[in-house]
């Protein structure tokens, strides 16, 4: 029987700003891996790879090649590129990122002949990437079908099924969706192949990537609240599932047993029934993988930080940890969804420093630009959070289809196109008060650089 073979492939960034914070594309190696498990040929062609030997070439107009930061994050190569239509208007400089297009050329012409191409997407904003990407795959596969799947690809699949240039548009994560859609095209990967719950989803495919800085991993899919601004329900379903605590360790102990000392939760409710999930987890990575930095940018729960639990995150190696609040304002607060309040974020905070954190050695991150919002309820998040000891990051607010605010927020952009779903834009040329948004910024900064 003939080997399938398949090439996989994450795209580059188009946008006014990125860097990479542990960014891997997780559920495109959940796939690799799954196919592997077929018997399949996988190969992979992440864009966004900064040790890909794309990443060397030198690009006319670069400013910097990538390199490597602290905590196995860092700069993506970039280059000033010309903006679409839509945001012509806007006084800003729009990039992309990622290995160059001659270093994306390369790579096709040496991955040689495929059966099928798959393209996996981020943010429904970046979808310019996805474009070159499948363009670019026409160019040097004239037969093979391309499958693009995808945070994009869900959130505004009518969009992708109308620009991207894929032959098929998988929305949602299910990897049994994508199974049925290859055995549809007598691609092989049968869907009773595929696994059928996220529990017993194999393993990202790292070892596809020669040189790694850093991985990512998911414990659980799906989170138990449903706050106002996000799309996680859209995305994995209303449900919440948890891979066994022991299996969930197996695939941090083999990123250890790589050198992979930088390892990222993307899990949307990491400490969520904890006694279950997180604490037997966490008690054997402590054991077993000593001098691991966990990282979360997600953001965790403050109503489920106690004091047992952030003294196995001490333990257990992690790095500044990102507590979710994303604004002081009670009302907000409850408008928003209600998953935390500033008393949970207070004894989250005392938790910590009862457990060896110092301030500053732990963070939040605040949302500016909510509809509905004041800038100067966002002035005061800032001076609650430092009050307490955490770094504050400010995230500008991004509409997005999917969530509970998207009727509110959609009829304020210029237009439908995705590209508007831009958080760099939204508060700033969306909502007049809030073009001071840098002084916020601003003084989030001086506040973190008194700790």
């Amino acid at each position: 029987m003939k080997q399938i073979k398949f090439l996989l492939i994450n795209p580059p960034i188009y946008d006014f700003s990125a860097y990479d914070l542990w960014l891997k594309p997780l559920g495109l190696l959940t796939i690799a891996s799954a196919l592997k498990n077929t018997g399949a040929h996988v190969s992979l062609l992440d864009c966004l790879d900064r040790n890909h030997p794309g990443g060397k070439d030198q690009i006319p107009g670069l400013p910097h090649r990538a390199r490597p930061q602290k905590w196995g994050c860092g700069h993506y190569l970039v280059a000033k590129v010309e903006k679409p239509p839509a945001l012509k208007a806007l006084p800003r400089l729009y990039k992309r990122y990622g290995i160059s297009p001659q270093a994306l050329k390369d790579s096709l012409l040496r991955t040689g002949p495929v059966d099928a191409i798959l393209v996996t997407s981020g943010m429904t904003y970046w979808y310019p990437g996805v474009q070159e990407v499948i363009a670019a795959v026409r160019g040097q596969y004239t037969s093979a079908p391309v499958l693009l799947g995808g945070i994009y690809a869900t959130l505004c699949t009518d969009h992708a099924r109308r620009f991207s240039g894929a032959d098929r548009v998988i929305a949602g994560g299910r990897i049994a969706d994508l199974f049925s859609a290859l055995t549809s095209l007598g691609l092989g990967a049968d869907e009773k192949q595929a696994p059928a719950e996220f529990p017993s989803y194999p393993p990202p495919a790292y070892e596809l990537y020669p040189l790694l800085d850093s991985a990512a991993i998911r414990t659980t899919r799906g989170c138990p609240f449903s706050c106002t601004y996000c799309a996680v329900h859209a995305l994995s379903g209303t449900g919440w599932e948890r891979k066994q605590p022991s299996i969930a360790a197996a695939e941090i102990r083999q990123l250890y047993s790589r050198g992979i000392r930088d390892i990222a939760f993307y899990d949307d409710a990491l400490l969520a029934q904890a006694e279950s999930h997180i604490i037997p987890l966490l008690e054997e990575v402590a054991a077993t993988c000593p001098g691991t930095r966990l990282h979360t940018p997600n953001g965790l729960h403050a109503r489920y930080l106690s004091r047992p639990i952030a003294n196995l995150m001490k333990r257990s190696g992690f790095t500044i940890p990102l507590i979710s609040l994303e604004t002081a304002m009670p009302q907000a607060q409850e408008n928003t969804g209600g998953k935390v309040s500033n008393e949970h974020f207070i004894s989250a905070c005392e938790n910590l420093k009862a457990e060896g954190y110092r301030k500053g050695e732990y963070a939040t991150y605040l949302l500016a630009g909510i509809p509905g919002q004041e800038p100067e309820e966002v002035e005061g998040s800032i001076h609650f959070a430092h009050s307490q000891g955490a770094k504050v990051s400010l995230a500008e607010y991004s509409p997005l289809p999917g969530t509970r605010d998207w009727d509110t927020a959609k009829v304020m952009l210029p237009g439908d196109d995705p590209l508007w779903h831009n958080n760099s834009l939204f508060p700033a040329y969306c909502l007049p008060k809030w073009q001071k948004l840098q002084r916020l910024k601003d003084l989030a900064r001086s506040l973190n650089s008194r700790f």
